[in-house]
């Protein structure tokens, strides 16, 4: 079961969340390089927490959360990045 503030995420499921995803970090000044967001995005989808494209802790698409470097995770499972970690744009 869902919250209230996951439903309209999980039921976007059936769209292009990659797109949504993208849109989201477009409005974002600083992300991760790639190869680190993904690293996050690996550990996101063996976590018990995740449910569809969304994280029950926060409520985020996890992948567009794991592009942040001023974000951690919820669960404790990857930090926030320092400016010299971050390597993005």
């Amino acid at each position: 079961m869902t919250c209230r503030g996951c439903q309209p995420k999980e039921e976007a499921a059936n769209a292009d969340v990659s797109a949504i995803v993208a849109e989201m970090l477009a409005l974002e000044p600083v992300h991760l390089a790639k190869e680190v967001a993904q690293a996050r995005v690996s550990v996101c989808e063996t976590c018990p927490h995740r449910s569809l494209h969304t994280c029950t802790k926060c409520g985020c698409y996890y992948e567009f959360r794991a592009y942040l470097p001023q974000k951690d995770c919820p669960a404790g499972r990857w930090p926030k990045l320092e400016a010299a970690e971050k390597g993005g744009r």
